[in-house]
């Protein structure tokens, strides 16, 4: 009897003890565990990087659509062609012994002189011969351009011939034209001298000529509508009002005939 007590005792002290532990155990301090430092995780590339070509192989050709969608940059401006600019109704000079090249085109508005200096009288031919008026005196061969259209002057020495193209213009105002006289002029003419026709003149639209010493029958004018002509006292003035050639006809003394050309 007191032996199993004994046994008893012995096992419940040591379940107390048990229990005990177990109670200190839950009523202690929480213990603090410090982390763990990670090691850096190594990088992975998401693209792997391209192997560069081998020198032998050929570069992809551009198609038509990766041209299209290529930038482009700014057109560079389309230079400006411009027509070749014609003279006015000036003189233009041409030196027959000039050794240099001559111009071989020109243009020139209709009123203006073509003058070929230091040429004998027999050096030159002009081609048409109704679109100048032409006269010589001491190696001058001043031409004056009474129409429109394209004239050839030939020029003949014993070097070689020379050809120049004349492209004979409408008269365009503000062009200069230092060949014509202005619109104030008054010009008079004797109709009573005998000599050759008058050399050809360009005047302006409102310029006028007088023919002295005249009958009132010994005038006719061609075209008639161009100038407006009176008489009186063996006089007849006559005032261009529009452009044109004009043609003269004096039946006096001798029969002479004088061509204006007319601009404005």
């Amino acid at each position: 009897m007191r032996t199993r007590s004994l046994r008893q005792l012995t096992a419940v002290a040591a379940l107390a003890l048990t229990t005990i532990a177990t109670a200190a155990a839950c009523t202690a301090a929480p213990v603090r565990v410090a982390p763990a430092t990670a090691e850096p995780a190594s990088a992975s590339p998401s693209t792997a990087a391209p192997s560069a070509a081998p020198s032998n192989t050929a570069a992809p050709s551009t198609t038509a659509a990766q041209r299209a969608a290529a930038p482009r940059g700014p057109t560079p401006p389309r230079p400006t062609i411009r027509p070749a600019g014609c003279l006015g109704a000036v003189t233009y000079t041409i030196d027959a012994l000039r050794s240099a090249p001559l111009r071989s085109r020109v243009c020139i508005s209709v009123g203006g002189v073509v003058e070929v200096r230091n040429l004998g009288p027999e050096g030159l031919s002009v081609s048409p011969a109704d679109k100048v008026s032409c006269f010589y005196e001491a190696a001058v061969h001043p031409c004056r351009l009474v129409r429109t259209g394209t004239v050839t002057f030939t020029i003949t020495r014993a070097t070689g011939n020379r050809v120049i193209t004349v492209v004979v213009k409408a008269s365009s105002p503000p062009k200069p034209s230092p060949a014509c006289l202005g619109a104030g002029t008054i010009l008079t003419l004797d109709a009573a001298e005998s000599g050759p026709d008058w050399n050809a003149l360009c005047m302006k639209v409102g310029a006028v000529v007088r023919f002295e010493h005249l009958g009132p029958d010994g005038l006719s004018v061609s075209p008639a509508g161009a100038v407006s002509c009176s008489y009186e006292a063996a006089v007849h003035p006559c005032r261009f009002v529009k452009p044109g050639t004009v043609t003269f006809t004096i039946a006096g003394t001798q029969t002479r005939t004088l061509t204006v050309v007319v601009i404005r």
